[in-house]
């Protein structure tokens, strides 16, 4: 499993790191942290040092036998081309520091392509939504146009309940994993919500998939219970749980029904009034 964390220097940057090492912890996950930098020409040292912290506060949370990373030499930075430089290592696992030049969003999405992660983590300031400093709609672009999952942390707080919004379309084995590792990291129980349509066929055909990941989950010791709504009423039910719960959002296909019923505004006020964490599942 690769995982890539969005980072700068700021407070709620360094909120999420926790919630990363627990993640790390259970995962044994290659990890990549991401910054970026206005310029090219030559390597940030705030930004730098800033990720080395975090990558140190990363290990802070494993005993030395345990640590599946190897150590990283923090003046070995390599600009493998211009505005792109990478310190790494390679123990049982490998943990990388890159900064790159450009726009968070946009570099979020290449680099996670590149290194076909299957989730990106970051954070956002709770004072005027869920904003990055010095960049517009930072979180909301990378929900957007990832590829992969996408995992917005506003507030590092205990959720007691995950509300899963199913869709339609295929769910991927990587998805189901990371649903399983959010209720594992708040000890929380699972809802598993399902869409009505107004085809009779395909309430029997979300039915089923519903059923199906209750026995995934129950297989695997998660206190999971099911919900089943109708379409028009979901995007209220998603918003008032988002006031409380984590709310994790199946959004798969292009054409898929969450992709429907949740529009670019739509994410970006779950993403506005969320209390804790929105989770777009790929």
């Amino acid at each position: 499993m690769k995982i890539l964390v969005a980072l700068d220097a700021n407070d709620y940057s360094g909120k999420i790191i926790k919630d990363v090492a627990r993640l790390a912890q259970n995962t044994l996950a290659n990890i990549t942290f991401l910054g970026v930098q206005e310029k090219s020409t030559e390597l940030s040292e705030t930004l730098a040092g800033a990720l080395l912290k975090y990558q140190s506060d990363v290990y802070s949370y494993f005993s030395p036998d345990d640590l599946p990373y190897g150590e990283i030499a923090p003046d070995q930075w390599q600009e493998k081309a211009k505005g792109d430089w990478v310190l790494s290592s390679r123990g049982m696992k490998e943990f990388t520091l890159r900064i790159r030049a450009g726009s968070m969003a946009k570099q979020a999405v290449q680099v996670a392509e590149e290194m076909e992660s299957v989730l990106i983590i970051l954070g956002c300031s709770g004072k005027f939504g869920c904003e990055w400093y010095g960049e517009m709609n930072v979180p909301l672009r990378i929900a957007e146009d990832a590829s992969c999952s996408v995992l917005v942390i506003k507030e590092v707080r205990n959720a007691d309940r995950i509300v899963s919004i199913l869709d339609q379309s295929v769910v991927s084995q990587d998805s189901l994993e990371m649903v399983n590792q959010l209720v594992t990291l708040h000890d929380a129980g699972l809802e598993i919500v399902g869409v009505k349509e107004k085809k009779a066929s395909k309430t029997d055909e979300i039915e089923r998939r519903m059923v199906e990941l209750l026995k995934y989950y129950n297989d695997r010791k998660v206190g999971a219970w099911v919900k089943l709504i109708d379409s028009e009423k979901v995007q209220e039910y998603v918003t008032d749980s988002s006031r409380e719960a984590i709310v994790a959002l199946w959004m798969g296909e292009k054409q898929s029904l969450m992709k429907k019923l949740f529009s670019r505004s739509m994410v970006d006020k779950l993403l506005t009034t969320t209390q804790s964490a929105l989770f777009i599942l790929r």
